[in-house]
């Protein structure tokens, strides 16, 4: 038996600059972003930079829209993309201050503020908000999925400094 494979070669073209133009120019025209500053003195206490809330949307000729919103801190004249959620939070675990320490529950409460500022919650979700300590962590609950509650783990050396920063959606389970 014998196969034979069917080989393709698509070669992509230069557009035109005229229809280049044309494009951009549309493009341009549906796309809107909207920049807004975080303001808060607790962030200043928490971390380095500024924090800035930016929604990204593109309309379509249908009336229809779709919009993103992304967290950036400028620090030292550079752009940091913020996590939103995942494993690790190493940009913002980057950007905690050297100076500040999650040893209390005022500590905690200041660091909560933050998360609130950078991560606002849903107002549908917040009877869950709490925060709390076990052993070396912090846990910042911000809602439930089934029985385990969700929310931010800090994870703190033996001199309470932020040394990991994360989100699970079964953060304590029971």
């Amino acid at each position: 038996m014998t196969l034979s494979f069917l080989s393709i070669n698509i070669i992509a073209q230069e557009i035109p600059e005229k229809d280049n133009s044309l494009l951009d120019t549309f493009i341009k025209s549906k796309i809107s972003i909207d920049k807004t500053q975080i303001v808060s003195d607790t962030l200043a206490k928490v971390f380095n930079g500024t924090f800035y809330k930016v929604e990204a949307g593109f309309s379509f000729t249908d009336e229809t829209s779709s919009y993103t919103n992304y967290i950036f801190n400028i620090k030292d004249g550079a752009i940091f993309l913020i996590e939103s959620r995942p494993d690790s939070m190493n940009t913002l675990l980057s950007l905690v201050r050297k100076d500040f320490y999650l040893k209390t529950a005022i500590n905690a409460k200041v660091f909560e503020t933050c998360l609130d500022k950078i991560y606002p919650m849903n107002d549908m979700h917040m009877e869950y908000k709490e925060h709390l300590k076990i052993a070396n962590k912090w846990y910042f609950i911000r809602d439930k999925f089934f029985d385990s509650k969700s929310g931010y783990i800090v994870t703190l050396d033996q001199n309470s400094k932020i040394t990991k920063i994360s989100y699970s959606m079964e953060a304590i389970q029971k």
